[in-house]
């Protein structure tokens, strides 16, 4: 999902309106509640200031591993709202053992009848992960040599992610990488031959929060909200709603719901959130409006991925 921007409308309707991003990969500046990728959280703060969340959101029942990130780390501006990890999907013949189909590819970007999402940002945060390196330390030199590098090994296997699936789902790809939420919606793709892996070095986690603009004239109750969205039954219907995982959830059972085998071993621990501010973020300026509470939705939208 590209994100939501929530924007209260008043009187008589009394609702928050949902705007999705433009398509340039915009966002209106001026919400009152932002669900975002955690990646987009820092270049957005570089815009307009964030509301301090302490003592109006509790982060109780929260799971500990998804407080305290590198782009909050007192977890005082933003508040953690679903996850969902990135894997190796990979068609196999009926009847393959699950030790067998559910081993990582070492091998993944020479795999033949392969196809991966054409975001060099993305491949590039995994083709680090896949020599063991970190994939948020180094900075823009090292990022930049990963995207370069993955173009240039990859040239030709790369397509919109929705290709990639599609392709897995009617065998004309037989690998690719992807998130996790479209195997959980769509369990019997590819007639129920679809299957997941982790490298052991881990994977690439995506990672959604949410946060209230300073500004907001709405703060209180952008604040319920926020609140509303954390509270045990809207998170226990993630899953089977949007094939996101929740954060209300203990340590070491992340995956508690999941109808599908996970990867064993270790991986999560080993996984990162990537920080990488991609798509670059453009932020739309207010329109002008002849009413009060009118909104302006950003122009276009994007499904699920950033």
């Amino acid at each position: 999902m590209a994100g939501y921007l929530f924007k209260w409308i008043g009187k008589p309707k009394d609702r928050f309106e949902v705007l999705e991003r433009g398509s340039d990969g915009s966002w209106p500046s001026d919400g009152d509640v932002y669900l975002i990728k955690a990646r987009t959280f820092q270049p957005l703060s570089q815009i307009f200031s964030w509301a301090d969340l302490t003592g109006r959101v509790p982060l109780d029942g929260i799971n500990a591993v998804f407080q305290g990130q590198v782009f909050d780390p007192t977890g005082v501006k933003s508040r953690p709202w679903r996850i969902s990890p990135w894997f190796f999907m990979k068609k196999v013949a009926p009847g393959t053992p699950h030790k067998v189909a559910l081993a990582a590819p070492a091998r993944w970007a020479g795999e033949p009848q392969s196809l991966f999402p054409s975001d060099p940002d993305l491949m590039g945060a995994i083709w680090l992960k896949s020599q063991g390196k970190p994939i948020n330390l180094g900075g823009e030199t090292t990022q930049q040599m990963a995207r370069q590098q993955v173009e240039a090994t990859l040239s030709g296997k790369l397509a919109l992610e929705q290709e990639c699936w599609d392709g897995l789902k009617n065998g004309n790809v037989q690998l690719s990488y992807l998130p996790a939420w479209r195997l959980v919606l769509d369990p019997q793709a590819g007639g129920g031959l679809i299957r997941w892996s982790a490298l052991p070095a881990g994977t690439i986690v995506d990672f959604e929060v949410m946060g209230v603009r300073e500004e907001s004239s709405r703060k209180e109750v952008a604040f319920r909200f926020l609140e509303f969205l954390l509270a045990g039954p809207q998170q226990s219907a993630l899953l089977g709603a949007t094939g996101y995982f929740p954060v209300r959830s203990k340590v070491g059972a992340e995956w508690v719901g999941s109808a599908l085998i996970m990867p064993s071993g270790p991986w999560f621990d080993r996984s990162e959130f990537i920080m990488w501010p991609y798509p670059r973020v453009a932020v739309t300026p207010p329109q002008p409006t002849s009413e009060t509470n009118a909104v302006v939705p950003a122009s276009g939208g994007e499904q699920k991925s950033e």
